[in-house]
């Protein structure tokens, strides 16, 4: 039977979408003891109505009634979109990244530690908490690439590049200090804050993901550099 339930009473609150009863308690009871206020959602029809009351959505790619990823662009829609968490049972990139390019925030592979996961989310809203006022400055790097921090665009030449708000971040810090290395500490730091659940892969794959769409603008593959042993670095001369 499909249920919704619920879960403390903290200020932040957060939607599980999440079919496996087990992984949903589990979660839930995680992000109690932390004293967040969760419910669960089994099921797509189920999660819609949640979304534009939730700070934080936990979801699941794979659904009795559904694709994840249909909710995941549905969040979008709503007047103030929340932080999504992807859970995915598959321990492949091709998932983490697609689901990074649809606009997730950030993605936890099953199976995965509760603790390692509240602590994700915890990091996903902040990041919500704090972008509440852009700085309305534009940033250009070489000849090419523009970057207007306070209507959060990206432009390569004359070609708009749709950022997700992690990607966009991210290219931001590097763009901050151009032909300066970043370790990927640093950009955990600068984009993430200080969370230690967080990995040099989580920048690894968001890399990957605003490199591809620089590609389709017209931008060169080594705008974004990898530094041997190092970091990343994004070109003087992009």
């Amino acid at each position: 039977m499909e249920t919704v339930r619920k879960f403390g009473a903290g200020n932040t609150r957060v939607l599980v979408v999440e079919d496996d009863r087990a992984i949903a308690d589990a979660v839930t009871y995680a992000l109690q003891k932390e004293g967040m206020h969760a419910e669960i959602a089994e099921t797509l029809a189920l999660a819609r109505p949640k979304l534009g009351t939730v700070a934080v959505v936990v979801l699941a790619l794979v659904l009795t009634d559904g694709s994840g990823f249909t909710l995941l662009q549905e969040s979008h829609r709503q007047q103030t979109p929340p932080r999504v968490l992807v859970l995915t049972s598959r321990d492949e990139e091709v998932d983490c990244v697609a689901a990074l390019e649809a606009g997730a925030d950030d993605f936890v592979t099953k199976p995965f530690s509760p603790r390692a996961l509240v602590a994700r989310v915890r990091a996903v809203a902040r990041r919500g908490a704090a972008s509440a006022e852009p700085v309305p400055t534009m940033r250009k790097v070489g000849d090419a690439l523009f970057i207007d921090a306070g209507a959060r665009r990206v432009a390569y030449g004359k070609a708009e590049v749709v950022l997700t708000k992690i990607e966009f971040d991210l290219l931001d810090a590097l763009a901050t200090t151009p032909g300066r290395v970043l370790t990927r500490d640093q950009l955990l730091e600068k984009v993430w804050g200080n969370d230690f659940a967080l990995t040099p892969r989580t920048v690894d794959s968001h890399v990957k993901a605003v490199r591809r769409k620089l590609e389709l603008a017209g931008a060169p593959d080594t705008l974004i550099e990898t530094v041997r042993s190092v970091g990343l670095r994004i070109k003087e001369t992009a």
